[in-house]
């Protein structure tokens, strides 16, 4: 068995993010959508902001409620309906600050 440690890092990312086109101007219906399936949202950038979020939480590759799949932009062009797909790009990651705390 390993030792278990918490980490709290502090990041700075800019990651490309391209989601369909009801993304860029959501209505009242597709927030409510969004936010039934778990997530909290009011606006487009949030919708965006959330799409970002699951890349850094590894969750791109996976299947999710509402982005479906969020694929490598490199793979843009190689889908089928790729203009219904959502796309990322991470231009740049960092760690700003971080600590280790040991865990009993």
């Amino acid at each position: 068995m390993g030792i278990k440690k918490l980490v709290t890092i502090t990041v700075e990312a800019q990651i490309e993010i391209e989601l369909p086109d009801w993304a860029s101007n959501p209505t009242a219906k597709d927030i409510e959508d969004v936010n039934y399936c778990g997530f909290e949202v009011e606006n487009s950038d949030d919708i965006y902001k959330t799409a970002a979020h699951l890349v850094l939480s590894g969750d791109a590759s996976c299947n999710n409620d509402v982005f479906g799949v969020i694929y490598p932009s490199w793979r843009n062009g190689s889908i089928e309906n790729s203009e219904n797909q959502s796309f990322y790009k991470l231009q740049d990651l960092y760690v700003e600050d971080f600590k280790v705390e040991a865990l009993s």
